[in-house]
């Protein structure tokens, strides 16, 4: 039987097909039949061309993105340095066969194109080019799209495109996967003349996909031994707990044996009750009914380069203490830290060379900059990393609470105290970190008691007498100017400089030049994974308004925004006019006041013409004269003026 993925076979006569195909195509786009001697994937593909309202004489695919834009996108991704060199084999066989060697990203955008020249420039002519999506629903029925549809590789010849436009070129194109997470990567693709067409094509295509994976397995092995590395450095510092490392897809690589007796890990070597790992591996949590009750298991993310390359997965007994210890654990690590802006990897500089000390740490910087996930990632990169991190909102204590918060209490110290007391944020942060946001919101009389804290080293609960000692590194954080209040009496002096010892600035987001565009990305994927959406992408236009808005609620309004437009918008491309209203508002105000500064200079310089016009009317135009009466310099008023004036 004829493989179905191929559109010619080593006996088909391209010039025949061809007609027929001809023929086959008039007649679902003039009476839309159905009954056709065509293969059925292409018949689909013509279909839901049709109900997506494709016009088959007229349609080109859009260009989402500037060659810059790619170029950019490239140098950040991991994937491309893997199948470069692949790719740059092909360049030669595409030259030689008249092909061009196309590769494009999970979504059917271009990414890079090769191959012969002169081809290449009758291809701009149907927009096949860098920035432009090839996907079905944006240029009808071509390999690329149908091989992203169909998962498969694929091959499409002359009128089998929808479009007419293209009808004279053949394309063969495969689905790239991560051996991972089994997600589709992006698409390789041969694309030339219909007269080029031969079934040897689409087995060239599918040979080097099959490199390419190959390559993506063997840096999949490489990631599995870091990811081991962090399991067996758990294991050895905490030789009773229940641990087991993933890699980037969820996979089991390894397990203390009580993990299988247990039964949470099945057949197929994942973790029972996991609720799923993304591409991202995202921090995450979940219980799992177990011997004496509900286990917790925690996740977190383990990083090499900054790229997410699996996890470790820790299974906490149920009453095994107070807290639990998802809440005394950091969710982020200086890996989940996203930006590359000089400033902003200046600030992770400062902070990494913080975490390889003990010492007091005090973050400065606009709310929602991300103070907490930078005192987190100092925790987890520091020697206290196995220990407690306790978050504490200095603002958000009500003030006759504040002092139970943070040293506890003894057992009946007061109405509705719990019998047997109850220890408070610092002795929970016993052998760990414990961080003060919002320090300055601290009323004076706390600030005297945290002080004796931070310099004898132990705490007394409320209603006892007894000192306990504490073993915590202090990181505070403040997005107001401590400095000024303590000449306004509302910080204490001493205070500030036994937290000021290391310093570290979180620039702001409108400081952080470029940084915009990736977070953006990063977002959107968290989301639409989050709500099992497809894939949301964001035009040039739209990236222009949002790197223009001065951000005040900093990479917080930013997270809130992604949100906002992965849950409002109908398809998966944003344009500048899907942008909340304030985002347009903000860059009109901007605009306005602009536009009113123009308007006043333009008058002021209408007026100051008028006077120098004046004096030199009232000097009969001697130009030294008027300079000196007016204080400037000669060449000014020719500057001013526009024009040679004769002395």
């Amino acid at each position: 039987m004829k493989n179905p993925f191929l559109a010619l076979d080593a006996w088909s006569s391209p010039h025949s097909v061809r007609s027929k195909l001809e023929s086959a195509w008039e007649s679902f786009i003039i009476r839309q039949r159905l009954d056709l001697d065509v293969r059925p994937l292409v018949v689909e593909s013509w279909q839901r061309c049709h109900s997506l309202g494709i016009h088959p004489l007229q349609s080109k695919p859009p260009i989402l993105f500037s060659e810059e834009y790619i170029q950019d996108y490239l140098s950040d991704n991991r994937l491309f340095f893997d199948l470069n060199p692949i790719v740059r084999e092909l360049k030669d066989l595409a030259n030689d066969s008249g092909h061009l060697v196309v590769l494009t990203d999970e979504n059917g955008t271009i990414l890079t194109i090769d191959g012969d020249i002169s081809l290449r420039r009758k291809a701009e002519n149907m927009d096949f080019v860098i920035g432009a999506s090839w996907a079905e629903s944006n240029a009808g029925t071509n390999g690329i799209g149908i091989s992203l549809v169909n998962r498969s590789p694929v091959q499409v010849f002359a009128a089998e495109h929808f479009c007419q436009e293209v009808h004279s070129w053949t394309c063969s194109a495969s689905p790239i996967r991560d051996p991972a997470t089994q997600q589709i990567l992006g698409v390789l693709d041969l694309t030339g003349p219909w007269q080029t067409a031969h079934p040897h094509t689409l087995s060239v295509v599918v040979s080097a996909v099959r490199a390419i994976e190959e390559r993506l397995r063997h840096t999949l092995e490489v990631e599995r031994t870091k990811v081991l590395e962090y399991y067996l450095s758990g294991i050895s510092r905490s030789p009773n707990t229940l641990m087991v490392a993933l890699d980037r897809g969820g996979t089991v690589i390894k397990a203390v044996p009580k993990m299988y007796e247990y039964g949470w890990i099945d057949s197929n070597n994942r973790l029972v009750g996991c609720p799923g790992v993304s591409s991202t591996m995202a921090e995450m949590n979940w219980e799992v009914e177990g011997k004496n009750g509900k286990w917790d298991f925690v996740l977190r993310t383990c990083f090499h380069e900054d790229h997410p390359i699996g996890a470790i997965v820790q299974a906490v007994p149920p009453n095994s203490g107070s807290r639990s210890y998802a809440e005394l654990s950091t969710k982020y690590s200086f890996g989940n830290m996203i930006g590359r802006s000089s400033k902003f990897l200046a600030a992770l500089s400062e902070a990494r060379s913080a975490a390889r000390s003990e010492l007091p740490v005090l973050i400065e910087g606009e709310s929602g900059t991300g103070k907490e996930l930078l005192a987190q990632s100092i925790h987890a990169a520091s020697c206290r990393e196995t220990g407690p991190f306790v978050a504490v909102n200095c603002g958000a204590i009500p003030k006759e609470l504040a002092a139970s918060e943070f040293f506890g209490y003894e057992g009946g110290t007061f109405t509705g105290a719990r019998k047997d007391g109850r220890e408070g944020k610092f002795e929970l942060a016993d052998g760990g970190t414990i961080f003060l946001d919002e320090i300055g919101e601290l009323p004076l009389d706390l600030q005297t008691l945290m002080l004796r804290v931070l310099e004898e080293k132990e705490v007394v609960r409320l209603g006892g007498k007894k000192p306990i000692r504490v073993n915590v590194r202090i990181i505070a954080a403040t997005n107001r100017d401590l400095f000024a209040d303590i000449e306004n009496g509302k910080f204490r002096r001493d205070l500030y400089y036994r937290l000021n010892i290391l310093s570290l600035r979180v620039p702001p987001l409108r400081e952080r030049q470029g940084d915009i565009p990736l977070l953006l990305k990063h977002f959107l994927q968290k989301v639409c994974h989050e709500m099992g959406r497809s894939p949301i992408q964001v035009d040039e236009e739209a990236l222009r308004v949002l790197e223009d808005y001065p951000w005040p609620g900093n990479v917080r309004e930013l997270r809130n925004i992604a949100y906002r437009i992965a849950a409002k918008l109908t398809g998966n491309l944003v344009r500048a006019v899907d942008l909340p209203e304030e985002i347009h508002g903000g860059r009109r105000n901007r605009i306005e006041v602009r536009q009113n500064f123009l308007t006043t200079r333009t008058a002021f310089r209408n007026q100051e013409t008028q006077l120098i016009l004046a004096v030199l009317n009232e000097l009969n135009g001697n130009v030294s004269e008027t300079a000196r009466k007016l204080g400037i310099h000669r060449s000014t008023i020719y500057r001013k003026l526009g024009r040679n004036l004769q002395s």
